[in-house]
């Protein structure tokens, strides 16, 4: 055998040898040796660290990496499931600006203020990655929504579905979601329930549905009890659903649509039923006259051709399903820190006593304003809780320097928000300290680069007003009939299970008499 001969067919057996253990990785995961992983996993890293360089400015240094770890990098397991162990201990490895891979996509991460400034000034010209880096499951479950696309198309979609979401008209839907809270609460404390026989509240999961009814009234109007019913039943599919996303692997792969697999059957299934719920919810709303849900608005968007179908479809599974666990994050660690705090909590009492004292009116006005001390604790909780460790990937047009070193254009960037929100100088000495206060006196342009929670720019979340009202209402309603406190000691545990940071422990939540 001669010299090219050789090299040919050692070259070949090693191609085949490292196609076999990527495509055994995907059909069963774990069952080969690591050291083999281990062996892709390198190769792949070093073709993605040549095939994106990003170099210091002086010519000599690489960008620091997270090695690459076949088939999802570090993935969305890496960013959200265990995003804040990840936060502190991929920081204290590589340095201030790092790059993950999320699939074979490069993430350049960002930790401070300084680096977040220089790279979002113009962040009304970035694009999202597509897809959320999350591969091609992702984007058949949700590729097309608002919240994904960019350009031109983005500016149409939120044109049109955006509306209910914008400040005045959701401050106009005040006392509708007031009633929503209520009534919700009402239903939790009836005789049978942990709340009624035990004064005990899950606040993840008891509070889980709320948001989602909310946004649902908002979206259809007055349901019927089948529809309502349908969604009920939709959410566990819909939530396995997700988890293939966030688990990737597999589900990353184009091809991998045309595999007769328990995840495509369940997206089509849950696709399927989301779009006939859909198509019966807006025949309803017309039926029923309720002309100005925005169901019917949204529809004759699609007739008139001026979103898809699939745009307005996946646009509210974002905005209730998606969106489900963002708003339930950020609800259930409020009634954590207030119960973990009483002081605080008998503070914000007092000034809810205040102001209930004005009447209705005066209610609208104190949950819709920003100066409160109930406004404070809100963005408190969600400073020291980000919903997410890691923002949405987004790539600016042009290059960018980040403490000396060029990242070219279209590489995605994301921000790291525990580093932001808690490790931050911007929050020095008492960094982990539970001290609304702060917020009481940080507020405006000052704090644009300093502090995460909806993103940066106009292409901050569409829902934020709305989340924030339905917080503060449902905070405001809990202070005022309840008193929350810890059962035994404080356990300050989180559901591993969920991409969003959820509390996993039960409060103690008694019943106390209302003072007016």
């Amino acid at each position: 055998m001669s010299l090219p001969q050789f090299v040919f067919y050692t070259l070949g057996g090693a191609v085949c040898l490292m196609l076999f253990i990527a495509v055994t990785e995907l059909l069963r995961p774990g069952y080969l040796p690591g050291t083999l992983l281990d062996g892709l996993s390198a190769v792949v890293n070093v073709y993605l660290k040549y095939q994106y360089p990003i170099k210091h400015r002086d010519g000599t240094r690489d960008l620091a990496s997270v090695p690459y770890r076949w088939p999802n990098g570090q993935g969305d397991t890496g960013k959200f499931l265990f995003g804040a162990e990840n936060s502190t201990r991929w920081e204290k490895e590589y340095g201030s600006v790092y790059r993950i891979w999320a699939g074979m996509k490069p993430e350049v991460v960002l930790t401070r203020h300084q680096q977040i400034s220089a790279v979002f000034a113009d962040s009304d010209k970035h694009t999202k990655a597509p897809a959320n880096d999350s591969g091609a499951y992702m984007d058949r479950l949700l590729g097309q929504c608002v919240g994904l696309i960019s350009g031109a198309d983005w500016r149409r979609v939120r044109s049109i579905v955006g509306a209910p979401f914008g400040y005045h008209a959701v401050v106009a839907s005040s006392e509708q979601i007031e009633r929503r809270v209520s009534g919700y609460l009402e239903r939790l404390s009836r005789p049978g329930g942990r709340l009624a026989e035990h004064g005990v509240l899950h606040p993840a999961e008891d509070m889980k549905m709320l948001p989602f009814w909310a946004v649902c009234d908002m979206f259809y109007g007055p349901l019927p009890p089948r529809l309502v019913q349908e969604l009920v039943e939709l959410a566990p599919l819909r939530e396995k659903v997700f988890r293939y996303v966030i688990y990737g692997g597999l589900t990353r792969f184009s091809w991998a649509r045309w595999l007769p697999t328990e995840a495509n059957r369940e997206l089509r299934m849950f696709q399927k039923r989301w779009s006939a719920f859909n198509d019966e919810a807006h025949a309803h709303a017309v039926n029923q006259g309720h002309l100005s849900a925005p169901i019917s608005a949204y529809y004759d968007a699609v007739q008139s051709g001026e979103i898809t179908k699939d745009q307005l479809l996946q646009t509210l599974d974002e905005s209730l399903y998606a969106n489900l666990d963002v708003t339930t994050g950020g609800l259930s660690w409020n009634l954590v820190f207030l119960a973990a705090n009483p002081a605080t909590q008998s503070r914000l009492r007092a000034e809810a006593q205040q102001v209930l004292q004005g009447g209705n009116g005066s209610v609208k006005a104190y949950v819709s304003s920003d100066s409160t001390y109930l406004a404070a604790c809100v963005l408190e909780s969600s400073r020291l809780k980000p919903l997410a460790a890691f923002s949405v990937p987004q790539a600016a047009p042009t290059a960018r320097e980040v403490d000396g070193y060029v990242i070219p254009a279209t590489t995605p960037f994301i921000v790291d928000s525990y580093a932001l929100n808690i490790r931050s100088e911007t929050w020095a000495p008492d960094n982990t300290i539970h001290r609304p206060d702060r917020f009481l006196s940080h507020r405006g342009a000052g704090m644009r680069y300093k502090f995460w929670r909806f993103g940066f720019g106009p292409r901050q979340c569409m829902g934020k007003y709305m989340a924030d009202l339905i917080i503060r209402h449902t905070i405001l309603r809990i202070v005022l009939e309840y008193e929350l406190g810890w059962l035994d000691k404080e356990v300050w545990s989180h559901n591993k299970e969920s991409w969003i940071t959820h509390p996993d422990f039960e409060l103690r939540c008694t019943k106390r008499e209302m003072t007016t």
